[in-house]
Protein backbone atom coordinates (compact mmCIF):
# COMPACT_ATOMS: atom_id res chain seq x y z
CA UNK A 1 0.00 0.00 0.00
CA UNK A 2 1.20 3.58 -0.91
CA UNK A 3 0.63 6.15 2.18
CA UNK A 4 -0.61 9.31 1.78
CA UNK A 5 -1.55 12.77 4.53
CA UNK A 6 -4.32 15.00 3.90
CA UNK A 7 -5.46 16.99 7.42
CA UNK A 8 -2.86 16.17 9.46
CA UNK A 9 -3.98 12.10 8.99
CA UNK A 10 -2.12 9.23 7.71
CA UNK A 11 -4.16 6.98 4.82
CA UNK A 12 -2.68 4.51 2.68
CA UNK A 13 -3.83 3.34 -0.88
CA UNK A 14 -4.31 -0.26 -2.01
CA UNK A 15 -3.07 -1.33 -5.22
CA UNK A 16 -5.94 -1.51 -6.82
CA UNK A 17 -6.76 2.37 -6.49
CA UNK A 18 -2.64 3.63 -6.98
CA UNK A 19 -3.62 4.38 -10.51
CA UNK A 20 -6.43 6.52 -9.29
CA UNK A 21 -5.35 8.48 -5.62
CA UNK A 22 -1.99 9.85 -4.92
CA UNK A 23 -0.17 12.29 -2.39
CA UNK A 24 -0.79 14.69 -5.29
CA UNK A 25 -4.55 14.43 -5.50
CA UNK A 26 -6.96 16.84 -4.09
CA UNK A 27 -8.70 16.25 -1.35
CA UNK A 28 -12.45 17.69 0.41
CA UNK A 29 -13.96 15.86 3.43
CA UNK A 30 -17.47 16.16 3.82
CA UNK A 31 -18.83 14.94 7.74
CA UNK A 32 -22.10 15.55 7.61
CA UNK A 33 -25.68 13.53 7.23
CA UNK A 34 -27.75 16.07 6.75
CA UNK A 35 -29.16 17.46 3.44
CA UNK A 36 -25.74 18.02 1.07
CA UNK A 37 -25.44 20.74 -1.41
CA UNK A 38 -25.64 19.15 -4.57
CA UNK A 39 -23.83 22.22 -6.44
CA UNK A 40 -21.22 21.88 -4.02
CA UNK A 41 -20.27 18.51 -4.47
CA UNK A 42 -20.12 18.67 -8.51
CA UNK A 43 -18.12 22.21 -8.10
CA UNK A 44 -14.99 20.21 -6.23
CA UNK A 45 -15.55 17.26 -8.31
CA UNK A 46 -15.03 19.41 -11.80
CA UNK A 47 -12.42 21.12 -9.56
CA UNK A 48 -10.33 17.65 -9.48
CA UNK A 49 -11.10 16.58 -5.85
CA UNK A 50 -11.77 13.47 -4.39
CA UNK A 51 -14.72 13.75 -1.84
CA UNK A 52 -13.86 11.79 1.17
CA UNK A 53 -17.09 10.90 3.75
CA UNK A 54 -16.25 10.41 7.22
CA UNK A 55 -18.45 10.39 10.16
CA UNK A 56 -21.25 9.84 8.08
CA UNK A 57 -23.96 7.61 7.78
CA UNK A 58 -24.16 5.11 4.97
CA UNK A 59 -27.25 7.08 2.76
CA UNK A 60 -25.30 9.98 3.32
CA UNK A 61 -22.76 8.38 1.20
CA UNK A 62 -25.92 6.75 -1.25
CA UNK A 63 -27.51 10.09 -1.25
CA UNK A 64 -24.29 11.80 -3.42
CA UNK A 65 -23.35 8.90 -5.26
CA UNK A 66 -26.87 8.32 -6.85
CA UNK A 67 -26.63 12.45 -7.67
CA UNK A 68 -23.19 11.35 -9.24
CA UNK A 69 -24.73 8.44 -11.22
CA UNK A 70 -28.17 10.66 -11.93
CA UNK A 71 -25.93 13.65 -13.19
CA UNK A 72 -22.50 12.38 -14.26
CA UNK A 73 -22.99 14.27 -18.02
CA UNK A 74 -22.81 17.42 -15.96
CA UNK A 75 -19.21 16.75 -14.44
CA UNK A 76 -17.66 15.95 -17.82
CA UNK A 77 -15.64 18.82 -18.76
CA UNK A 78 -16.46 20.19 -22.38
CA UNK A 79 -12.97 19.65 -24.08
CA UNK A 80 -12.56 15.95 -23.24
CA UNK A 81 -16.40 15.92 -24.79
CA UNK A 82 -14.72 17.28 -27.64
CA UNK A 83 -11.64 15.08 -27.83
CA UNK A 84 -14.06 12.07 -27.12
CA UNK A 85 -16.35 13.30 -30.44
CA UNK A 86 -13.66 13.56 -32.41
CA UNK A 87 -12.51 9.39 -32.57
CA UNK A 88 -13.25 8.15 -35.99
CA UNK A 89 -15.06 4.98 -34.33
CA UNK A 90 -18.66 5.10 -32.69
CA UNK A 91 -16.77 1.97 -30.13
CA UNK A 92 -14.02 4.10 -29.51
CA UNK A 93 -15.91 7.12 -28.82
CA UNK A 94 -17.91 4.90 -25.80
CA UNK A 95 -15.00 3.64 -24.38
CA UNK A 96 -13.66 6.66 -23.66
CA UNK A 97 -16.81 8.27 -22.68
CA UNK A 98 -17.07 5.04 -19.98
CA UNK A 99 -13.29 5.63 -18.52
CA UNK A 100 -14.33 9.57 -18.15
CA UNK A 101 -17.19 8.24 -16.43
CA UNK A 102 -16.08 5.54 -14.24
CA UNK A 103 -13.12 8.08 -13.36
CA UNK A 104 -15.65 10.72 -12.21
CA UNK A 105 -17.64 7.99 -9.79
CA UNK A 106 -14.45 6.95 -7.81
CA UNK A 107 -14.15 9.94 -6.81
CA UNK A 108 -16.17 9.23 -3.99
CA UNK A 109 -14.29 7.73 -1.51
CA UNK A 110 -14.55 6.34 1.75
CA UNK A 111 -12.64 5.00 4.28
CA UNK A 112 -11.74 1.16 5.79
CA UNK A 113 -9.88 -0.04 8.74
CA UNK A 114 -8.95 -4.05 8.03
CA UNK A 115 -12.77 -5.25 6.88
CA UNK A 116 -14.85 -2.48 7.84
CA UNK A 117 -16.18 0.72 6.34
CA UNK A 118 -15.07 3.28 9.09
CA UNK A 119 -17.02 6.21 7.42
CA UNK A 120 -20.25 5.20 8.20
CA UNK A 121 -19.61 5.62 12.47
CA UNK A 122 -21.25 3.19 14.53
CA UNK A 123 -22.63 1.59 11.26
CA UNK A 124 -21.31 -2.32 11.25
CA UNK A 125 -20.55 -2.57 7.35
CA UNK A 126 -17.88 -4.33 6.63
CA UNK A 127 -16.40 -7.62 3.88
CA UNK A 128 -14.17 -10.17 5.27
CA UNK A 129 -10.81 -9.57 3.47
CA UNK A 130 -11.44 -6.38 2.49
CA UNK A 131 -7.99 -5.18 1.47
CA UNK A 132 -6.98 -8.15 -0.39
CA UNK A 133 -10.19 -7.82 -2.41
CA UNK A 134 -8.86 -4.30 -3.19
CA UNK A 135 -5.30 -6.05 -4.33
CA UNK A 136 -3.49 -6.28 -1.40
CA UNK A 137 -1.69 -10.21 -0.51
CA UNK A 138 -3.67 -11.93 2.37
CA UNK A 139 -0.49 -12.74 3.94
CA UNK A 140 1.36 -9.80 4.79
CA UNK A 141 -1.60 -7.41 4.11
CA UNK A 142 -0.62 -4.46 7.36
CA UNK A 143 -3.48 -4.69 10.57
CA UNK A 144 -5.03 -1.50 11.68
CA UNK A 145 -4.62 1.10 8.84
CA UNK A 146 -6.64 3.31 7.55
CA UNK A 147 -7.09 2.91 3.69
CA UNK A 148 -8.64 4.91 1.33
CA UNK A 149 -11.48 3.24 -1.67
CA UNK A 150 -14.18 4.68 -3.89
CA UNK A 151 -17.61 3.46 -2.74
CA UNK A 152 -18.43 2.75 -6.44
CA UNK A 153 -15.91 0.05 -6.36
CA UNK A 154 -17.29 -1.31 -2.83
CA UNK A 155 -20.81 -1.28 -4.02
CA UNK A 156 -19.82 -3.09 -6.94
CA UNK A 157 -17.41 -5.70 -4.68
CA UNK A 158 -20.88 -6.16 -2.36
CA UNK A 159 -23.15 -6.94 -5.66
CA UNK A 160 -20.22 -9.51 -6.96
CA UNK A 161 -20.13 -11.12 -3.65
CA UNK A 162 -23.53 -11.71 -3.55
CA UNK A 163 -23.91 -13.00 -7.47
CA UNK A 164 -23.72 -16.48 -6.16
CA UNK A 165 -23.47 -20.22 -8.41
CA UNK A 166 -23.89 -23.52 -7.54
CA UNK A 167 -20.75 -25.86 -8.15
CA UNK A 168 -23.15 -29.06 -9.21
CA UNK A 169 -20.29 -31.51 -9.23
CA UNK A 170 -19.52 -29.97 -5.53
CA UNK A 171 -22.81 -29.07 -4.16
CA UNK A 172 -21.40 -25.79 -3.06
CA UNK A 173 -22.23 -22.08 -4.08
CA UNK A 174 -19.54 -20.08 -4.92
CA UNK A 175 -19.03 -15.83 -5.80
CA UNK A 176 -15.76 -13.64 -6.50
CA UNK A 177 -14.81 -10.53 -6.03
CA UNK A 178 -14.41 -7.84 -8.75
CA UNK A 179 -11.68 -8.82 -11.87
CA UNK A 180 -12.36 -12.26 -10.37
CA UNK A 181 -13.82 -14.90 -13.17
CA UNK A 182 -16.86 -16.60 -11.93
CA UNK A 183 -16.66 -20.66 -12.01
CA UNK A 184 -19.71 -20.92 -15.05
CA UNK A 185 -18.38 -23.79 -16.66
CA UNK A 186 -19.67 -26.82 -14.88
CA UNK A 187 -17.60 -28.99 -17.65
CA UNK A 188 -14.82 -28.22 -16.51
CA UNK A 189 -15.10 -28.67 -12.95
CA UNK A 190 -16.65 -31.99 -13.71
CA UNK A 191 -13.48 -32.88 -15.85
CA UNK A 192 -11.28 -32.17 -13.56
CA UNK A 193 -13.44 -34.37 -10.58
CA UNK A 194 -13.29 -37.59 -12.90
CA UNK A 195 -9.02 -36.95 -12.57
CA UNK A 196 -8.84 -36.82 -9.15
CA UNK A 197 -11.11 -40.28 -8.82
CA UNK A 198 -8.77 -41.56 -11.49
CA UNK A 199 -5.62 -40.95 -8.92
CA UNK A 200 -4.32 -44.42 -7.49
CA UNK A 201 -2.92 -42.23 -4.11
CA UNK A 202 -5.51 -40.32 -2.25
CA UNK A 203 -3.66 -39.71 1.03
CA UNK A 204 -0.65 -38.25 2.39
CA UNK A 205 -0.10 -35.62 -0.58
CA UNK A 206 1.05 -32.33 -1.42
CA UNK A 207 -1.37 -30.27 -3.68
CA UNK A 208 -1.09 -26.95 -5.26
CA UNK A 209 -3.96 -25.57 -6.95
CA UNK A 210 -2.08 -22.42 -9.56
CA UNK A 211 -4.08 -19.87 -10.48
CA UNK A 212 -7.05 -20.67 -7.60
CA UNK A 213 -9.65 -18.14 -8.63
CA UNK A 214 -12.33 -18.42 -7.05
CA UNK A 215 -10.76 -21.45 -5.53
CA UNK A 216 -13.49 -24.30 -6.84
CA UNK A 217 -10.17 -26.43 -7.32
CA UNK A 218 -9.35 -26.14 -4.42
CA UNK A 219 -12.29 -27.16 -2.97
CA UNK A 220 -12.92 -29.89 -5.19
CA UNK A 221 -9.31 -31.21 -3.96
CA UNK A 222 -9.98 -31.14 -0.20
CA UNK A 223 -13.25 -33.01 -1.76
CA UNK A 224 -10.70 -35.98 -3.26
CA UNK A 225 -8.18 -36.44 -0.86
CA UNK A 226 -7.40 -36.45 2.75
CA UNK A 227 -4.98 -36.50 4.90
CA UNK A 228 -3.16 -33.84 2.43
CA UNK A 229 -1.63 -30.15 2.06
CA UNK A 230 -3.22 -28.34 -0.55
CA UNK A 231 -1.85 -24.97 -1.07
CA UNK A 232 -3.03 -22.54 -3.43
CA UNK A 233 -1.79 -19.30 -4.81
CA UNK A 234 -3.12 -16.80 -8.04
CA UNK A 235 -1.36 -13.90 -9.65
CA UNK A 236 -4.43 -11.55 -8.60
CA UNK A 237 -4.75 -10.79 -4.85
CA UNK A 238 -8.60 -10.62 -4.75
CA UNK A 239 -8.83 -14.08 -6.52
CA UNK A 240 -7.13 -15.37 -2.71
CA UNK A 241 -9.65 -12.83 -1.17
CA UNK A 242 -12.41 -15.14 -3.38
CA UNK A 243 -11.08 -18.59 -2.78
CA UNK A 244 -10.72 -17.99 1.28
CA UNK A 245 -14.20 -16.43 1.51
CA UNK A 246 -15.49 -19.47 -0.43
CA UNK A 247 -13.27 -21.93 1.14
CA UNK A 248 -14.52 -20.48 5.12
CA UNK A 249 -17.88 -20.25 3.52
CA UNK A 250 -18.60 -24.19 2.13
CA UNK A 251 -15.67 -25.92 4.85
CA UNK A 252 -17.56 -24.00 7.90
CA UNK A 253 -13.68 -23.41 8.59
CA UNK A 254 -11.66 -19.90 9.39
CA UNK A 255 -7.99 -19.09 8.61
CA UNK A 256 -5.61 -17.74 10.57
CA UNK A 257 -1.76 -16.84 10.44
CA UNK A 258 0.74 -19.88 10.80
CA UNK A 259 4.34 -19.17 9.77
CA UNK A 260 3.33 -16.05 7.77
CA UNK A 261 0.62 -17.55 5.54
CA UNK A 262 -2.75 -18.21 5.74
CA UNK A 263 -3.89 -21.53 6.68
CA UNK A 264 -7.25 -23.71 7.87
CA UNK A 265 -8.13 -27.29 9.01
CA UNK A 266 -11.08 -28.86 6.97
CA UNK A 267 -12.18 -32.29 7.86
CA UNK A 268 -9.55 -33.75 5.79
CA UNK A 269 -6.74 -31.77 4.72
CA UNK A 270 -5.03 -28.45 5.88
CA UNK A 271 -5.47 -25.52 3.39
CA UNK A 272 -2.74 -23.00 2.84
CA UNK A 273 -2.67 -19.91 1.38
CA UNK A 274 0.72 -19.03 -0.74
CA UNK A 275 0.10 -15.97 -1.37
CA UNK A 276 -0.21 -13.72 -4.46
CA UNK A 277 2.18 -14.12 -7.43
CA UNK A 278 3.31 -15.60 -10.78
CA UNK A 279 2.81 -18.88 -11.10
CA UNK A 280 5.75 -20.40 -8.91
CA UNK A 281 6.99 -17.14 -7.34
CA UNK A 282 6.51 -18.09 -3.42
CA UNK A 283 7.50 -21.54 -3.57
CA UNK A 284 10.26 -23.70 -3.27
CA UNK A 285 8.31 -27.10 -2.69
CA UNK A 286 7.82 -29.86 -4.69
CA UNK A 287 4.27 -31.26 -5.28
CA UNK A 288 2.53 -34.44 -5.30
CA UNK A 289 -0.33 -32.89 -7.85
CA UNK A 290 -0.28 -28.81 -9.82
CA UNK A 291 -3.82 -28.30 -10.51
CA UNK A 292 -3.79 -26.00 -13.79
CA UNK A 293 -6.77 -24.15 -15.41
CA UNK A 294 -4.53 -21.52 -17.42
CA UNK A 295 -6.31 -19.15 -20.03
CA UNK A 296 -7.77 -20.45 -23.12
CA UNK A 297 -7.87 -17.51 -25.71
CA UNK A 298 -4.68 -16.49 -27.56
CA UNK A 299 -5.38 -12.72 -27.22
CA UNK A 300 -3.86 -9.86 -24.68
CA UNK A 301 -4.91 -8.95 -21.60
CA UNK A 302 -6.10 -5.22 -21.10
CA UNK A 303 -6.94 -5.37 -17.83
CA UNK A 304 -6.82 -7.39 -14.53
CA UNK A 305 -10.20 -9.44 -15.26
CA UNK A 306 -9.26 -10.73 -18.31
CA UNK A 307 -5.82 -12.28 -17.16
CA UNK A 308 -7.96 -15.44 -16.34
CA UNK A 309 -9.18 -15.42 -20.33
CA UNK A 310 -6.44 -14.85 -22.15
CA UNK A 311 -3.04 -15.89 -22.78
CA UNK A 312 -0.99 -14.18 -25.75
CA UNK A 313 0.95 -16.90 -27.95
CA UNK A 314 0.09 -19.43 -24.50
CA UNK A 315 3.30 -17.84 -22.88
CA UNK A 316 1.64 -18.52 -19.62
CA UNK A 317 0.74 -22.42 -20.29
CA UNK A 318 4.63 -22.53 -21.52
CA UNK A 319 6.04 -21.26 -18.63
CA UNK A 320 3.79 -22.74 -16.24
CA UNK A 321 5.03 -26.42 -18.11
CA UNK A 322 8.88 -25.22 -18.02
CA UNK A 323 8.55 -24.48 -13.86
CA UNK A 324 6.62 -27.21 -13.31
CA UNK A 325 9.17 -29.68 -14.17
CA UNK A 326 11.78 -28.60 -11.16
CA UNK A 327 8.64 -28.32 -8.58
CA UNK A 328 7.06 -31.84 -9.76
CA UNK A 329 8.29 -34.94 -7.55
CA UNK A 330 9.48 -37.70 -8.98
CA UNK A 331 5.73 -39.69 -9.79
CA UNK A 332 3.95 -36.27 -9.23
CA UNK A 333 0.94 -35.58 -11.78
CA UNK A 334 0.08 -32.59 -13.16
CA UNK A 335 -3.88 -31.71 -14.15
CA UNK A 336 -4.12 -29.38 -16.77
CA UNK A 337 -7.17 -27.95 -18.58
CA UNK A 338 -7.27 -26.30 -21.99
CA UNK A 339 -9.66 -26.52 -24.83
CA UNK A 340 -9.61 -25.17 -28.63
CA UNK A 341 -11.52 -21.93 -27.79
CA UNK A 342 -8.54 -20.53 -30.24
CA UNK A 343 -8.64 -23.53 -32.92
CA UNK A 344 -6.65 -26.65 -33.16
CA UNK A 345 -3.00 -25.12 -33.67
CA UNK A 346 -3.14 -23.94 -29.89
CA UNK A 347 -4.09 -27.41 -28.46
CA UNK A 348 -1.02 -28.25 -31.27
CA UNK A 349 0.92 -25.66 -29.61
CA UNK A 350 0.06 -26.90 -26.60
CA UNK A 351 1.06 -30.28 -27.47
CA UNK A 352 4.83 -29.32 -28.35
CA UNK A 353 5.02 -27.54 -25.43
CA UNK A 354 4.16 -30.56 -23.30
CA UNK A 355 6.56 -32.71 -25.51
CA UNK A 356 9.52 -30.11 -25.02
CA UNK A 357 9.09 -30.25 -21.77
CA UNK A 358 9.20 -34.24 -20.80
CA UNK A 359 6.26 -34.38 -20.04
CA UNK A 360 3.92 -36.86 -21.48
CA UNK A 361 -0.53 -37.00 -21.24
CA UNK A 362 -1.33 -40.31 -19.10
CA UNK A 363 -4.85 -39.51 -19.73
CA UNK A 364 -7.06 -37.37 -21.17
CA UNK A 365 -10.55 -36.72 -20.29
CA UNK A 366 -12.68 -34.27 -22.24
CA UNK A 367 -16.14 -33.21 -23.65
CA UNK A 368 -17.84 -30.54 -26.19
CA UNK A 369 -19.55 -27.43 -25.33
CA UNK A 370 -21.76 -24.81 -26.45
CA UNK A 371 -19.50 -22.03 -28.24
CA UNK A 372 -20.15 -18.20 -26.96
CA UNK A 373 -17.08 -17.47 -29.78
CA UNK A 374 -17.94 -15.70 -32.99
CA UNK A 375 -18.80 -18.31 -36.12
CA UNK A 376 -18.26 -21.43 -33.49
CA UNK A 377 -21.13 -23.37 -32.43
CA UNK A 378 -19.03 -26.08 -30.13
CA UNK A 379 -15.82 -26.14 -28.54
CA UNK A 380 -14.11 -29.20 -26.78
CA UNK A 381 -12.64 -28.74 -23.28
CA UNK A 382 -10.00 -31.17 -21.48
CA UNK A 383 -8.45 -32.03 -18.82
CA UNK A 384 -5.15 -34.25 -19.31
CA UNK A 385 -3.18 -35.67 -16.70
CA UNK A 386 0.27 -35.48 -17.17
CA UNK A 387 4.06 -37.07 -15.77
CA UNK A 388 7.32 -36.37 -16.13
CA UNK A 389 8.35 -39.21 -19.24
CA UNK A 390 11.28 -40.39 -17.87
CA UNK A 391 9.46 -41.44 -14.83
CA UNK A 392 7.09 -43.92 -16.76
Amino acid sequence: MQQIEFKDRIYFIPELFIQLISGESSFKIYESDEIVNYNKVFKDIKAGKFIVITNSKKKFADKIYKEILKRVDELVPFEELQRIISKDFSRNRKREYDKIKTDLFNRLLVISKNDRLTSFGDEEISIPYLPSFCGEDPNITPKDIEFLLPYNFYLELESSLHDYIEIRSLKMNVSTGVNVLLPKSQETTELFKSAFENLHIKKDLKVVDMGCGSGVLTLLADASIEQSKIYFSDILPEALASSIRNIENNKNTHFEKMENRLCCRTENNTIICLGSGDLFEHTEDKYDIIIFNPPWIDSISNNRSELALNDKDQNTVGRFLMQAKRRLSPKGKILLAFSDNSGDSAVEKLDKLIEENNFITEKELSCKIQSHQSGRKWMRIFVRVLAVQNEI
